[in-house]
């Protein structure tokens, strides 16, 4: 049911867009310092700009990514050692005190 309805939103989206692009086919001037000056029609522009956001989004969380990995990784290393500890004080044999 949930592939169903991500189906659809996914080919309604994918509509819009289309639709969105021919409505607005025409070129747009992207003006940069120094003179440079790019023209593209304006759904162009707004992937390209989309894919940069996603670009830079990705690299300003990957220093915390990173720093994660290592802390998980280093909770894995403390697990392990605290399953052997328990393992082998279940192997100590117990002594009757009576």
């Amino acid at each position: 049911m949930k592939r169903v309805l991500y189906g659809s939103i996914a080919i309604l989206v994918v509509f819009i867009t289309l639709g969105f692009a021919y409505k607005n086919a025409a070129d747009v001037t992207v003006r940069y310092y120094g003179g440079l000056a790019w023209q593209a029609p304006l759904a162009l522009v707004l992937v390209v700009v989309l894919v940069m956001g996603i670009i830079v989004g990705f690299m300003a969380s990957l220093n915390r990514l990173v720093r994660l990995r290592r802390q998980l990784g280093a909770a894995r290393k403390q697990v392990r050692q605290m399953e052997q500890e328990v393992a082998n004080l279940r192997a100590l044999p117990i002594k009757d005190v009576l």
